[in-house]
C-alpha cells in the first residue's frame, strides 16, 4: 500500500514540473516575440504623466503643503501641556525679612522654601488675538494654490516634451519611407543598367557611378535609422515605457484641417500665475512682518499639585500636596527692535518689485513666442502647398527622365539628378510638416489648451 501511494505521489508530481514546464517555455516564446507597442500621441501623454517622477514629486509637493496650511490653523487651538517638576535644594534661597518682626534689630535672613519641591499638573494657553498668525494661514493658503500651479506648469512641460519626441520620430520615419522608395528606384534601376552593362549598351562607369549613388543613399538611411533609434529611446524614457520594447507609432504628421487661433489671453497662463502667487506671498510676508507692530494677546490658565517637604516622605501618609491653579491674561506690545521688522519689510518691497519686472518682462516674451508661433504656422502651410506641388512636378520629370534613360536619349547623371531633386522635394516636404506641427504645438500652448 505504502508503494502505490509513493508511486501516485511521484506521478502527481511529474506532471506538475511537465506543466510548469510547458508554461515556461510558452511564456518565453512570448517574450521573444515582443509584440510591438501600439502608442499613440495621446496614450503617450497619459502614459507620461502616469509615471514621470517630477509629476509625482509635484503631488507629494501639494500634500506636504496641505500639512504645512493646517500646520498654521493648529496656531489658533488652544494647547494643552501636562508637566511633573521635582526639585531638591541642597541650599534653600534665603530672603533678607525685617527683624522687628521677630522682636530683633536689622535685617535677618530666613530660608524661603524646603529641601524637596515636587509639583505636578496641566499647563493651558491659547492665542486671543495675533494677527501674525491669521497672515501665516493666508500664506499657507496661497503657497498651497501656487504647489497645483506647479503640477499644472509640470503637466505642461512634459506634454510639450513628448509632442516634440513624438514629431521627430514620425519625421525621421517619414524621411526613411522616402529614401527606401529612392532606394528602391535605385536597385531597379542598377537592374537596367546591370543587362545593359552585359549586353554592352552602356559603359560600365555608369554602372559604378550608380553604385556610388546607392552607397551614400544606404549610408544616409543608416544615419537616419540611428537617429531615429535614439528619438525613440528618449519617448519611452519619457513616457516611461521599457526600453527594450519595440514602438509602433500609430498617429501620423497629416494635416487633418486647418485651425484658426485667435489671440490668447497670457494673463492665464501658468507662468504668469505663478508668478502673480510669488507676488502675493512677497505681499502676505511683507504684511505679517507688519502686523508684527500690532499687541497680541494671549489667555493661559494653570492647574497643580505641589508638594514642599524637607524629608522625601511624599509617599507616606496624607496631605503631603496641596492644590494651586491660576488663569490670566497676557498682552504683548511690541516697543521698538532696533528697526528689525522696518527692514524686513522693506526687504518684500524691493522683492515685490522684481517679480513685477519679470512678470512684465515674461508677459512680453509670451507676446513675442506667440507672435512668431502665429508666423511660423502661416508660412509652414505656404510652405507645405509649395512642397506638394514640386513633388508633383518632380515625379512627372522622373517618371519622363527615366524612360527617355530606357529609351538611351538622356544621361545617367540627369536621370540621377532628377531621382536627387524628388527626393529633395520629399525631405523638404516633411521638414515642413515638422515646423508646422512644432509652430500648432506652441499655439496650442500659449492658448492654454495642452494641459486638459
Amino acid at each position: 500500500m505504502c508503494h502505490f501511494l509513493n508511486y501516485l505521489r511521484m506521478k502527481k508530481i511529474k506532471k506538475t514540473l511537465t506543466f510548469s514546464l510547458l508554461i515556461g517555455l510558452f511564456m518565453n516564446l512570448n517574450a521573444q516575440n515582443n509584440v510591438p507597442v501600439q502608442l499613440s500621441m495621446d496614450r503617450a501623454c497619459h502614459l507620461a504623466v502616469d509615471s514621470n517622477l517630477q509629476i509625482i514629486n509635484a503631488h507629494i509637493e501639494i500634500q506636504k503643503n496641505h500639512f504645512q496650511e493646517l500646520e498654521a490653523k493648529s496656531k489658533l487651538y488652544p494647547t494643552l501641556n501636562g508637566y511633573s517638576d521635582f526639585n531638591y535644594y541642597y541650599a534653600i534661597p534665603k530672603m533678607m525679612m525685617p527683624g522687628e518682626m521677630f522682636g530683633q534689630t536689622g535685617e535677618i535672613p530666613m530660608e524661603i522654601g524646603t529641601k524637596f519641591d515636587w509639583s505636578s499638573g496641566l499647563k493651558a494657553s491659547v492665542s486671543l488675538v495675533n494677527f501674525s498668525n491669521l497672515s501665516a494661514i493666508k500664506l499657507a493658503k496661497s503657497v498651497q494654490n501656487m504647489s497645483k500651479l506647479t503640477l499644472e506648469q509640470k503637466k505642461e512641460e512634459i506634454l510639450y516634451q513628448v509632442h516634440q519626441v513624438y514629431y521627430l520620430c514620425l519625421s525621421t520615419s517619414t524621411q526613411i519611407m522616402y529614401l527606401n522608395k529612392n532606394m528602391e528606384n535605385t536597385n531597379h534601376l542598377l537592374e537596367i543598367l546591370d543587362n545593359q552593362n552585359k549586353n554592352g549598351i552602356v559603359r560600365k562607369i555608369d554602372y559604378s557611378k550608380l553604385t556610388v549613388t546607392k552607397n551614400n543613399l544606404q549610408t544616409q538611411i543608416d544615419n537616419l535609422q540611428k537617429l531615429k533609434a535614439q528619438q525613440c529611446n528618449m519617448l519611452k524614457f519619457i513616457v516611461g515605457l521599457n526600453r527594450d520594447c519595440e514602438l509602433k507609432l500609430t498617429d501620423s504628421l497629416d494635416i487633418h484641417d486647418i485651425q484658426s487661433y485667435t489671440e490668447p489671453n497670457l494673463v492665464n497662463r501658468t507662468d504668469i500665475m505663478l508668478i502673480d502667487h510669488q507676488i502675493e506671498i512677497s505681499q502676505l510676508n511683507k504684511k505679517s512682518v507688519s502686523r508684527m507692530y500690532l499687541p497680541e494677546l494671549s489667555a493661559s490658565g494653570q492647574f497643580y499639585y505641589q508638594g514642599q517637604q524637607n524629608k522625601f516622605n511624599y509617599f507616606e501618609g496624607k496631605d503631603k500636596f496641596f492644590k494651586v491653579g491660576f488663569v490670566g491674561l497676557s498682552l504683548n506690545v511690541p516697543i521698538f527692535d532696533g528697526f528689525e521688522k522696518q527692514n524686513k519689510i522693506r526687504q518684500y518691497k524691493s522683492e515685490i518689485t522684481q517679480l513685477q519686472n519679470t512678470r512684465k518682462n515674461t508677459l512680453n516674451g509670451l507676446w513675442k513666442d506667440y507672435a512668431n508661433a502665429r508666423e511660423e504656422y502661416s508660412n509652414s502651410l505656404k510652405t507645405i502647398d509649395r512642397q506638394r506641388e514640386n513633388i508633383k512636378v518632380a515625379e512627372d520629370n522622373y517618371t519622363i527622365s527615366l524612360q527617355q534613360y530606357k529609351q538611351q536619349t538622356l544621361l545617367l547623371s540627369d536621370l540621377i539628378l532628377a531621382e536627387n531633386s524628388l527626393t529633395e522635394a520629399r525631405l523638404s516636404y516633411v521638414e515642413a510638416l515638422l515646423q508646422l506641427k512644432n509652430a500648432e504645438l506652441e499655439l496650442v500652448k500659449l492658448n492654454g489648451e495642452l494641459v486638459k
